[in-house]
C-alpha cells in the first residue's frame, strides 16, 4: 500500500524550501511534525478514521469533475458558431442542409475543404461550389 504521509512530508519540505521566510529550524520542524512523519497504515482504521471520508470525497469530486467536463465539452461542440456553414447566407445553408439530410458535420467538412482549396474565394462561393458538386455527382 502507498505510504502517503511520508510523501507529504517530503513535499512539505520541498515546498517550504521554495517559499521565502522559512528558516532552517521551521523547515526541520515541519518535516518532523508527527502528522507528516508517521507512516500511513491503511489496515488499522483507528490510525486514520477520516480515511473513508477522504476517499469518498475524492471519488465524488472526481465524478463531479468528470460530469462537468463532459457536459461542457458537449455544449461547446453544439454551440460552435465559428463553423464555415454559419458564415454563409441562410438560403445557401438551407439548400446544402437539404442535400445532406441536415448533416451539419458533413456540410462543415465539405465547406472547409473547398474553402481550403480556394482561400481567395468567399464563403458563399465555396457553399455554391459544394452544392454544385453534390448535385453534379448525384445526377
Amino acid at each position: 500500500m502507498l505510504k502517503l504521509l511520508p510523501i507529504g512530508a517530503v513535499l512539505a519540505t520541498i515546498v517550504s524550501t521554495q517559499l521565502p521566510g522559512f528558516t532552517s529550524n521551521q523547515r526541520l520542524q515541519l518535516a518532523q511534525s508527527p502528522l507528516l512523519a508517521e507512516p500511513y497504515n491503511s489496515t488499522s482504521p483507528e490510525n486514520d478514521p477520516e480515511g473513508g471520508i477522504l476517499t469518498t470525497a475524492l471519488v465524488v469530486g472526481g465524478i463531479a469533475a468528470g460530469g462537468y467536463l463532459a457536459t461542457t465539452k458537449a455544449n461547446t461542440a453544439k454551440s460552435n458558431t465559428d463553423s464555415p456553414i454559419d458564415q454563409a447566407s441562410s438560403k445557401l445553408q438551407k439548400k446544402l442542409l437539404i442535400l445532406l439530410h441536415n448533416d451539419r458535420t458533413t456540410a462543415n467538412r465539405l465547406l472547409a475543404h473547398t474553402k481550403q482549396s480556394n482561400p481567395q474565394k468567399s464563403v458563399n462561393w465555396a457553399m455554391e461550389k459544394v452544392i454544385y458538386d453534390l448535385e453534379r455527382d448525384r445526377a
